[in-house]
């Protein structure tokens, strides 16, 4: 059950000694590509020779999986003894009704990844906010940077259902003299960034306004193109993830990446870091049984991106659907953008207590009823839709990172060679 709120991780942090203020960080929140600008962001400082920590939600396949230094996960003999002594900390607090209730599971995460990035001595840490920002269990840091991707309708359960009341949330991360970098561009929300920025004198640079992001070049999907911030000029900076909304996503990083003024990078580790960045389950495509790209896309403007790359992009003689959501998305505007495209649309249900009943889903689009089969697990929508699809089609999985994660391993074991880097 989800209890946002700051009181339990700081207390948690004080019993355990404030392990969050003993490395510098950069603190990234937004409704989408959070997670990529958290991916590039770091693997630029580790090119840069530095000692990097990345946390990130939520995980694919292995809980493990948002805990990394210099990009590897935390082993799980490290993890578990890292729960453990979590855990003693939370009982003893608990006893003493320092805490009100039982830490909730991303809380707790968060408090081993800070405890372990301190142990480990890292240079820096690159923190995702999981949901929201002025009260997620991330926001006890004081980072060296805030950044904020863009500000779309997602969560609306938790962070309010109109634009401003969810850029109120994210703009929580904006802290006393902390720059600030934005990339959100709808005047609404863009107020509201601006506004809690001039309130809490955090310099703010919008990539609305300052980066130029031109000569985009494209090739199967990965782009390379020029940048020009406030700082310098960058010529024929190379992508790894696919997507053209990644050029936009890597203007955020680089812009962070300069704002660390304790930690000047050079041109060659911007180029090299972002050239070997890797972000499994968005835009991945893999030859398996067919050709089968997964993509994360869990609220409208992700489907729309999707459906963009698709259309422009990756042109394939038919599109074969495997779908599946929670519950508390608006899944109406995600299967207008995507289900159109699609020759069959395999529904599924995913091992989650907020997932959408596949019967449901099926019921919101009544017009492609024709197009739609239900399964009654995972795995057998994904076979069905590897046999239904011809060699030069395409099987996209999507909806969900919960689902691209349950299905990974099964793409994987009949892949026999990867197309797009991850």
């Amino acid at each position: 059950m989800m209890h946002l709120g700051l009181h339990r991780t700081r207390a948690m942090m004080q019993a355990l000694g404030n392990p969050q203020e003993r490395y510098p960080s950069i603190h990234i929140a937004g409704t989408n590509g959070k997670g990529s600008v958290a991916a590039m962001s770091e693997s630029v400082l580790r090119h840069a020779g530095l000692v990097t920590g990345l946390y990130t939600s939520p995980h694919l396949v292995r809980v493990e999986e948002r805990i990394r230094v210099n990009s590897r996960q935390i082993s799980p003999r490290s993890f578990a003894a890292l729960a453990t002594r979590i855990q003693r900390v939370e009982a003893a607090l608990l006893e003493k009704k320092i805490l009100d209730r039982p830490l909730t599971t991303f809380e707790f995460l968060t408090c081993c990844a800070f405890l372990h990035f301190a142990e480990k001595k890292i240079d820096i840490a690159v923190i995702e906010v999981g949901l929201g920002g002025k009260l997620d269990a991330t926001n006890v840091i004081l980072p060296q940077v805030s950044v904020i991707t863009g500000i779309s309708l997602d969560h609306q359960n938790y962070l309010g259902n109109t634009l401003t009341k969810i850029a109120g949330e994210k703009a929580g991360i904006i802290k006393d003299h902390v720059p600030v970098i934005s990339g959100c561009c709808v005047p609404a929300p863009r107020r509201v960034i601006r506004n809690q920025s001039r309130a809490v004198k955090a310099p703010l640079l919008e990539i609305c306004g300052n980066p130029i992001i031109r000569n985009k070049q494209e090739w199967r999907g990965v782009y390379s193109f020029d940048l020009k911030t406030p700082l310098r000029e960058y010529r024929n900076l190379r992508l790894s993830l696919a997507g053209e909304h990644q050029t936009r996503n890597a203007a955020l990083a680089v812009m962070a990446i300069e704002a660390l003024k304790r930690f000047p990078i050079k041109v060659r580790d911007i180029r090299g870091g972002l050239a070997d960045t890797h972000w499994p389950g968005r835009l991945d495509e893999y030859s398996s049984r067919r050709r089968t790209l997964l993509d994360g896309a869990h609220n409208p403007e992700g489907a729309n991106l999707l459906r963009d790359f698709l259309v422009h992009k990756r042109k394939a003689a038919e599109i074969h659907l495997v779908f599946g959501a929670m519950r508390d998305k608006n899944i109406r505007a995600m299967g207008g953008y995507l289900f159109p495209l699609a020759k069959t649309i395999h529904l599924t249900p995913i091992p989650n207590s907020r997932c959408a009943d596949p019967a449901e889903v099926a019921f919101l689009h009544k017009r492609f009823r024709s197009r739609i089969k239900i399964h009654p697990n995972m795995n057998a929508a994904l076979l069905s839709a590897w046999r239904e699809c011809s060699p030069s089609g395409l099987v996209v999985v999507t909806g969900s990172l919960y689902l691209v994660g349950e299905l990974l391993s099964l793409v994987r074991r009949f892949a026999k060679r990867r197309d797009a880097k991850t």
